[in-house]
């Protein structure tokens, strides 16, 4: 079992106007493959985790997403690779369609807890529960 920090993720869970989030499934040549997940992806030297989130789900999904805000941050071990998260939210820019470059769904936030996702997800899942209850949602 490693010890480091292996990389930073920055996930994002992109919000359309009836709460339900944005998952992508995640290709077969990737860590956890065949699972939903957030859109996201690793965070660059020269990036603050803002702009990888909006980088990322830029690619990702063609989208730009609009008021964005900070969830929390969360770090995983898995058996081969320890992860750090950091999670934002933001609202579907509905202006747009999305042009995801793999299988993409809408889910609302409790089938969230049925999806077969990265075993660190469900840390993140939890917090965007909380953050729904708190009404910290975006408008």
């Amino acid at each position: 079992m490693q010890t480091g920090l292996d990389a930073l993720i920055v996930l994002v869970a992109m919000l359309n106007a009836d709460d339900e989030v944005l998952l992508l499934k995640r290709d077969a040549d990737v860590h956890c493959p065949h699972v939903w997940s957030f859109p996201g992806g690793k965070n660059e030297a020269n990036e603050t985790p803002l702009d990888t989130a909006r980088r990322e789900l830029q690619e990702e999904t063609g989208i730009k997403g609009k008021l964005w805000r900070h969830i929390g941050k969360h770090a995983h071990q898995y058996d081969d690779r320890h992860l750090a998260f950091i999670f934002f939210f933001c609202r579907y820019d509905a202006e747009h369609d999305i042009q995801a470059e793999s299988e993409y769904t809408w889910c609302t936030l409790g089938e969230l807890t049925t999806k077969k996702m990265p075993e660190a997800n469900q840390a993140l899942i939890k917090m965007l529960i909380a953050s729904k209850e708190e009404g910290l949602f975006p408008n």
